[in-house]
């Protein structure tokens, strides 16, 4: 675990040499440097909707529901979004409850309205 300021140095280094493996290896690790470097893509993207295409995207590549720590993952590394754990557990239990997301055993699974909000956000991004 490095210290802040030898985190910030290692991202700067990561962003010279357009490391991009060792940039989300960072971010991962120190979500808080997505801000501090303007790492944000799409800083129009409100975190919800990110969080729900997170969810999306994660359940199509593990082709079934999704853990928290795998969405944490697609906000952070797709979207380049500052999240932790206790924030998207808030997050996801409000998507819940509007009906865009579903709990499935481990996980959370999109439901049809979240579906077209994924698709939305997704068009939207160019991803």
């Amino acid at each position: 675990m490095m210290k802040k300021g030898q985190a910030k140095d290692a991202i700067k280094k990561a962003i010279k040499a357009n490391d991009l493996d060792k940039i989300n290896q960072l971010m991962l690790e120190y979500p808080f440097l997505t801000q501090e470097f303007n790492l944000n893509l799409y800083p129009d993207l409100e975190l919800e909707r990110a969080v729900i295409a997170g969810v999306g995207i994660m359940e199509d590549e593990l082709a079934g529901p999704v853990r928290v720590e795998d969405v944490v993952k697609s906000v952070i590394i797709d979207f380049r979004k500052d999240i932790n754990e206790f924030e998207l557990f808030s997050i996801l239990d409000k998507l819940e409850r509007q009906g865009f997301i579903q709990k499935r055993g481990i996980g959370w699974v999109l439901t049809t309205k979240g579906a077209e909000i994924c698709d939305q956000t997704l068009n939207k991004v160019g991803a």
